[in-house]
């Protein structure tokens, strides 16, 4: 629970300014503003959002009060199409403050709005649709590969969507039955004096290349630490975070999505929330599947029945 809540958590700051203006100044007039931050995920019935309002420092060190910033006691709701209601509830582990609701599972293309009533009166309002699925289809390796590269391919719902890509190999220990994935590196970059496995930065395109020897290389690490005999391969899976259009436009305000690893300083603050600032957002995680065949498979020892 600890280790959800703060990974959520940071999920829903990244990036996003929740104390004092950028433009804020010791010696100007302070004007208060508040923020309202939820990402909505669709694998978990957990949901975690954060109230904030900036605040004026006593002095020149911008973090002195930031506890104080915290808004409790809010009324939070969260509807989902016009007949189910969802409540949160105000909470904290450690010195992470936030609201919480229990219960909710969405489902791609559900229809959300959440409402924050703050203890003044104020009221914040932002909507969020889920990402839909892609559309895609189940193909043999053999058939995607072009040179030393294989590309996977979808369909996105939406334009200027943001999708974030994770491959791994599934395989499975026939005695135990227990299923594993090994990560397969999008790129290899030198780190201390060693090679070290990165994944692909979120991108735009719907597509995505990984060259050939960095499969092969997983599956031989596969093959180093497990008994061939008594593997299966079930497949490659390239696991798909798809962002709706909030956290979409969001990204693509704060970063580049051209490879690199760099962050634009002169881009807007983007907030999709209504008498307030923020981000109402949510993402599903989608899967393509692609099977290998059984005489690639024999170079490493291993066999696939079925994924």
């Amino acid at each position: 629970m600890k280790k959800f809540v703060s990974f959520t958590i940071i999920i829903i700051l990244f990036g996003i300014q929740l104390g004092c203006d950028e433009s804020f100044s010791p010696y100007g007039e302070y004007q208060k503003r508040y923020y309202l931050n939820c990402i909505v995920r669709a694998d978990t019935n957990l949901q975690i959002t954060t109230l904030f309002q900036s605040y004026a420092p006593n002095n020149r060190s911008s973090f002195e009060n930031r506890n104080e910033s915290y808004i409790h006691n809010s009324s939070i709701r969260l509807w989902r199409g016009n007949d189910e209601i969802y409540f949160f509830a105000d909470s904290s582990i450690g010195d992470s403050n936030f609201y919480y609701s229990k219960g909710m599972k969405p489902k791609p293309g559900d229809s959300l709005e959440l409402e924050a009533i703050l203890p003044d009166g104020n009221r914040l309002r932002a909507k969020t649709k889920v990402p839909e699925y892609i559309q895609k289809d189940l193909n043999k390796l053999s058939e995607i590969v072009d040179g030393e590269n294989v590309t996977f391919a979808w369909i996105p719902n939406e334009e200027s969507q943001v999708f974030a890509p994770i491959l791994y190999i599934y395989y499975k220990n026939e005695i135990t039955g227990k299923v594993s994935k090994k990560v397969v590196p999008w790129e290899y970059i030198k780190e201390n004096g060693k090679s070290k496995g990165i994944h692909r930065p979120p991108l735009r395109t719907p597509n995505i290349q990984y060259n050939i020897k960095n499969i092969e290389q997983s599956l031989t690490s596969i093959a180093k630490n497990n008994d061939t005999r008594f593997t299966e391969i079930l497949g490659l899976i390239l696991e798909l975070r798809v962002f709706d259009k909030n956290l979409s436009a969001y990204y693509l305000s704060v970063g580049r999505i051209t490879g690199n690893y760099s962050i634009r300083l002169d881009s807007k603050e983007f907030s999709n929330i209504e008498g307030g600032y923020g981000i109402f957002g949510s993402f599903s995680d989608q899967k393509i599947s692609i099977l290998f065949d059984a005489d690639y498979l024999s170079r490493f020892n291993f066999h696939q029945k079925t994924l």
